[in-house]
């Protein structure tokens, strides 16, 4: 038999060792051929990641010079008509100035030959600009070119393309701005060939003038070409100068700095072989593309090779030949060869030296191991020969007690004299079974047995899988058969062990709570209650146990208050809401307060617990907050808001009564020469001593409040016939005639009022609102310091809005709005973090429409919500691109009106425009402003907690010039607060401004909020809101509203 043995463990170690070498020689010869494999597809890869790289690079130089070209061409035309704006006011302002001097000195005709005169020899875009006037209905008046159609009308001339030319002059300075643009063709100077060309016009209201001027697009074309020439050979490296080839749209060859000579030559008469290149890229056309051409050289018998990449430019339609030496890229094939080479090499020799290494390694290991496990298994013979003679001499009664001990529901474990284990009951070794963790523990609390006197009984604590378990344990001494065993009983107290733990938890939970916590009796008594309690009420202990609440009583609330709440807790076991008590010294104070009822198994009433926390600081300051939100910060008179829900007031109490109200809209008249010349510090001043005698010049039920500016409303409810509002209007204009002192100046101003009346004028807010309005302007328009009742002939204005409202449906049609986008900084660094998408309108006939015009009628009209949703996607495609770009801008910030979040389908244009683009939601920030979200507070909760589910971000804008509500804020926790423009423009000096500014930034700190300030135009603005630790800024003084591709070249000048 040991024999046999001895055989089979050599065939073992044989059969081993031959499977260790088999399975070695077969990893070494995948691994091998893997490396092979691999060495042959990584120089191919490489091969052609060279030269895909420099197409790649070719393209993106030829497109990016492109861009640039794009954008020099876009700004000098848009600097050629602010320069003509600029040009036009200036005559403008210097013809105002003549009027205004010398109209009520001499007769009309010298004051107007007086402006004819100072505008004749003005000359400016090197002499080649001048002024012309003309009357509206088409005579010049001014015409320093011609002087000899002074005098003639020019109504009717015409181009060559059969535009009118006057009548489109006239018809630029017939909007509401008395001012625009227009183009037509004119005859350049010193020819007879008419160019296109552009002019700029004012209206002059005194002499119902048009004062304009114009320049010719050909010559900023020539000059913008000149430079953009020079820029491309400037920014060509010297080595490269065969490299760059521009050729425009009549095939005339406009660059090429290796041979400068043939530049003005046509391609065609171009020496070979460069006739052919210049022939194969103009055969591309528009679309591109690339080419492969060998230039000889003088002093070498191979030509060199160049790969090219032809591309369009737009605008001008050159042709951009952007070339590279194909040299450079084989050179660097064959660097990338070389390193794959020896890398394959050093891998061949790895894999060799470590298969040899390993088979050494597991030959010897198994031989010493298959040594021990034979030693082990003789060893476990001889002991289960033993211990079987044993068992069998013995078996019956080791059956019987098997038995009995295996049942019990305690665990029993039985140890010998040398530490072994020898026996463990079903419930032990089901216990021992969950986790070997189990088993040291059990093991090591059996070795302190020899610690104690047997036997020994103690508490111990385990570890699982699920906590803590605790267990008594008794250990006994038995002796049987001249051996000595230890005997183990545990028994499972771990419930009884949480019962008490919890219960102390409890304890110290009731004790350090910071809400006061109060325990009744099913009757009512105070049972206990904790500290937080003794510090807001002023109580003992001693003092109320025993007693009812009732001793907290403040006497504010009625009976039906405290039977409503007993109904609810009898109805639902629970109430909570606001309540006013009385502490111990008589001080009344507002708390939140939470009762809940405890019930027993058979639902029988065992206690009452109330919590409650005093909120009087919290309600103090949101009492200052609506102070700031419903009142003007400069007069202290009710802003908008409040001005509406007064309004609405009187409204309702004059339909109630069937009487009258009249809405006064009060306006200054030249207010802004005031802050233009005394400065805005005089200005407010004023401001403030207008609003006083304004309030002293009504009765104590009117309302006087401040829209804004310089801009006044008053209602007056409870008349009885319109004399009643011109008296009070009356009293207004005598109280404006008195001088105003203001800084040690002495200043009259005169204002105008427009009326409306309830119910002849309108029946609601807007309407009576928008028709004082229209009465203000009319009386502006009649001389101004007068006053003037609404009239149906008012309504012109409303034609042109309902006008403006169908080109708006058309214009989205057409596709005629684009996107700008006003990048967001960074206070400190500086760093983008984001940007806003801002809407524009193209006509193509009125030109730019600002969104002042237009988003206030599509509000109104409901075209909000397409255009809305139209915003949206097109941002969200935007961004994705820019992502795709690798542009590290965080997020764009989008604005949404209150029609569009009221919609129930709102959440699924957000998520339909996110999937279209395929942009992540965390990329998109919706932007809502405070009355937005008031409007219907608990749907805006409901959409804004979708959407941050989404992941998509909020921003409040106009924080401060609304409700203010912190409750509100907290509720819909929005991840930005945007500082109102309206509160910068006067930082620093605005004490008021700083102060509220100063508070929006640090409760937004306090929430855990960021903080972004609007129109930031100076540095002195920027530095201050740093020093109070606003987030970041949004303004003129960082960056303009902007296309997307001038925003890409932000990014890229950062890189």
């Amino acid at each position: 038999m040991l024999r046999n043995q001895a055989r089979l463990w050599r065939l073992q170690l044989l059969g081993t060792l031959l499977i260790i070498f088999l399975l070695a020689m077969t990893l070494a010869t995948y691994f091998l051929l893997a490396s092979r494999t691999d060495y042959h597809a990584r120089q191919q890869q490489v091969e052609r990641d060279a030269y895909q790289h420099a197409r790649a690079y070719l393209q993106s130089s030829a497109e990016q010079t492109s861009h640039i070209l794009l954008a020099m061409r876009s700004r000098a035309r848009e600097d050629m008509r602010q320069q003509l704006r600029d040009q036009v006011d200036q005559a403008y302002l210097l013809a105002e100035r003549i009027w205004e001097h010398e109209h009520q000195r001499l007769p009309t005709a010298e004051v107007k030959a007086l402006i004819v005169t100072a505008l004749r020899p003005l000359r400016f875009f090197d002499g080649r600009g001048y002024f012309f006037i003309d009357t509206m209905d088409g005579r010049c008046v001014l015409l320093p070119t011609v002087p000899d159609r002074e005098g003639s009308s020019l109504l009717d001339n015409r181009d060559d393309q059969g535009h009118y030319i006057m009548q489109t002059l006239i018809a630029s300075v017939r909007g509401p701005q008395a001012a625009g643009f227009s183009s037509y063709r004119w005859y350049l100077p010193g020819t007879r060939q008419m160019a296109d060309k552009i002019a700029y016009a004012r209206h002059f209201a005194p002499y119902d003038w048009l004062i304009g001027s114009g320049e010719y697009l050909a010559n900023v074309e020539a000059e913008l070409q000149q430079q953009a020439l020079t820029l491309l050979a400037s920014s060509q490296p010297n080595g490269d100068k065969d490299d760059l080839m521009v050729i425009d749209e009549r095939g005339v060859l406009r660059l090429y700095l290796a041979q400068p000579d043939l530049q003005g030559k046509h391609y065609q008469s171009l020496p070979e072989p460069l006739r052919s290149r210049a022939r194969e890229a103009m055969q591309l056309g528009s679309k591109g593309g690339y080419l492969s051409y060998s230039v000889p050289q003088p002093d070498k018998q191979q030509a060199v090779s160049h790969l090219a990449y032809v591309h369009r430019l737009p605008g001008w339609n050159w042709t951009l030949i952007n070339a590279m030496h194909v040299q450079s890229i084989q050179v660097e094939n064959q660097q990338a060869s070389t390193l794959l080479e020896a890398q394959l090499l050093q891998r061949i020799k790895a894999t060799v030296l470590m298969t040899l290494l390993a088979m050494g390694c597991a030959s010897l290991l198994y031989w010493f191991f298959n040594r021990w496990i034979n030693a082990l298994l003789a060893r476990y013979q001889d002991d289960l020969r033993r211990s079987h003679a044993e068992l069998q001499a013995n078996s019956r009664e080791l059956k019987l007690s098997h038995f009995m001990i295996d049942h019990a529901t305690d665990m029993v474990l039985l140890q010998d004299s040398h530490g072994t284990l020898v026996y463990a009951n079903r419930a032990a070794r089901d216990y021992l079974e969950q986790d070997e963790a189990h088993h040291r523990q059990l093991m090591s609390i059996l070795s302190t047995a020899g610690d104690h006197a047997l036997p020994h009984s103690f508490e111990t604590r385990l570890e699982n899988a699920d906590g803590h378990q605790h267990l008594e344990v008794t250990l006994t001494g038995l002796a049987y058969q001249d051996e000595h065993y230890l005997c183990a009983t545990a028994r499972d107290i771990s419930q009884r062990h949480h019962a008490a733990r919890q219960q102390r938890l409890a304890a110290r939970v009731f004790e350090s709570s910071n809400e006061a916590i109060l325990i009744t009796s099913a009757d009512n008594r105070i049972l206990a209650v904790n500290h937080a309690f003794t510090q807001i009420t002023g109580y003992s202990e001693q003092d109320v146990l025993g007693r009812t609440p009732a001793l907290l009583a403040s006497g504010q609330h009625n009976a039906d208050f405290y039977q409503q709440m007993w109904h609810n807790l009898s109805q639902r076991g629970q109430w909570s809401g606001e309540i006013w008590n009385r502490r111990k010294n008589g001080e009344t104070y507002p708390e939140w307060l939470n009762i809940s009822v405890l019930t027993d198994e058979q639902g029988n009433i065992t206690h009452h617990v109330a919590l409650f926390s005093d909120i009087s600081e919290r309600k103090a300051h949101e009492a200052r907050i609506q102070h700031l939100a419903e009142f003007d910060a400069l007069t202290d008179l009710p802003n908008r808001i409040l001005i509406h829900d007064r309004l609405q007031q009187a409204i309702r109490q004059a339909e109630r009564l069937a009487g009258k109200l009249a809405v006064l809209f009060v306006d200054l008249d030249h207010f802004k020469n005031i802050n233009d010349t005394l400065g805005h510090n005089k200005g407010d001043e004023l401001l403030k001593q207008v609003a006083s005698r304004l309030c002293a010049a009504v009765r104590e039920l009117d309302t006087v409040g401040r829209t804004g500016g310089d801009e006044f409303v008053l209602i007056l409810p409870a008349i009885s016939q319109p004399d009643e509002a011109a008296q009070v209007a009356e009293r207004i204009l005598r109280a404006m005639q008195t001088p105003f002192d203001v800084g040690g100046a002495s200043l009259v101003v005169g204002c105008s009022i427009g009326i409306s009346l309830l119910p002849d004028d309108g029946q609601d807010i807007q309407t009576l609102l928008m028709n004082a309005d229209l009465a203000m302007y009319h009386a502006k328009s009649q001389g101004r310091n007068t006053f003037r009742f609404y009239t149906r002939e008012m309504n012109s204005q409303v034609a042109e809005r309902l006008q403006l409202e169908n080109r708006l449906r058309h214009a989205l049609e057409q596709n005629e709005l684009f996107l700008l986008f006003q990048p967001q900084y960074d206070i400190n660094s500086h760093a983008l973090i984001g940007c806003e998408a801002l809407v524009r309108w193209q006509h193509p006939t009125d030109g730019l429409i600002m969104p002042s015009r237009f988003i206030p009628i599509a509000e109104d009209s409901g075209l909000i919500v397409q255009l809305g949703r139209w915003v949206l996607r097109e941002a969200c495609q935007q961004m994705a691109r820019w992502q795709a770009q690798g542009l590290p801008l965080p997020k764009m910030a989008v604005n949404v009106s209150a029609r569009q979040l009221a919609r129930t389908d709102f959440i699924d244009d957000v998520r339909a425009a996110l999937q279209a683009s395929g942009l992540p939601g965390h990329y998109l920030e919706i932007e809502v402003t405070e009355s937005t979200l008031m409007e219907d507070a608990d749907l805006a909760a409901r959409q804004l907690s979708i959407l941050k589910a989404m992941g998509v971000r909020l921003s409040v804008d106009d924080f401060g010039t609304g409700y203010s509500s912190l409750a509100y804020l907290k509720r819909f926790a929005p991840d930005t607060i945007k500082i109102d423009r309206s509160f910068v423009c006067e930082l620093p000096g605005d004490s008021e401004d700083a102060a509220i500014v100063s508070a929006i930034i640090h409760l937004a700190r306090a929430l855990g909020m960021n903080t972004l300030a609007e129109g930031v135009e100076t540095d002195a603005q920027h530095q201050y809101l740093r020093k109070l630790g606003c987030g970041g800024v949004q303004g003129y003084l960082l960056g303009r509203p902007q296309t997307a591709s001038k925003l890409e070249s932000q990014f890229d000048a950062t890189v």
